[in-house]
């Protein structure tokens, strides 16, 4: 009888080591993935860090000799000022790729380091009336959305940031 009870228990202790080690194995996997994404989101990153990225966003962010979300629509949508249009088009949807990621659970730390906070900032702040705008005329709530989370995720790590005026 000893050794029926010896023996069950050995197999019982095997089964939960075995257990043990499958769990260990797919957090690790788990923690490892999550480590080649981010990986994979910096690589990205430092693919689109160029001059030409650098110049695109100052330019963008130096289109400000509007009143108004109309006014802004007639000197720079793609109607009036297509190659305006598209830099502002790319750099808005650039940030709200990586407001997408911070959604999807990227690291927040990395995402800022890449985004930085005053950037992303600065780009909602000036253009939160034009978003807004295009949203009502063109009856798409959910237009950079994306890009609006990041903003507010932004701000809550730095309140006291406001727009930059140049």
């Amino acid at each position: 009888m000893v050794e029926q009870v010896t023996f069950q228990t050995i197999f019982q202790f095997l089964q939960t080591v075995g257990i043990l080690t499958a769990v260990y194995y797919y957090i690790m996997t788990l923690r490892n993935t999550s480590k080649t994404r981010q990986r994979e989101l910096i690589y990205q990153k430092l693919q689109s860090l160029s001059l030409e990225y650098a110049r695109t966003f100052n330019e963008v962010m130096l289109m400000r000799d509007w009143d108004d979300a109309e006014d802004w629509e007639r000197k720079y949508d793609r109607h009036h000022n297509l190659e305006a249009y598209s830099k502002w088009n790319y750099i808005t949807r650039l940030y709200g790729l990586a407001g997408l990621f911070l959604r999807e659970g990227a690291n927040p730390d990395l995402i800022f380091t890449l985004y930085p906070d005053g950037a992303v900032i600065n780009l909602w702040e000036l253009y939160e009336p034009v978003v807004q705008h295009i949203r009502e005329r063109t009856n798409n709530p959910k237009r950079l959305t994306d890009l609006e989370f990041l903003y507010t995720e932004a701000k809550k790590r730095r309140p006291e940031l406001h727009l930059t005026k140049y």
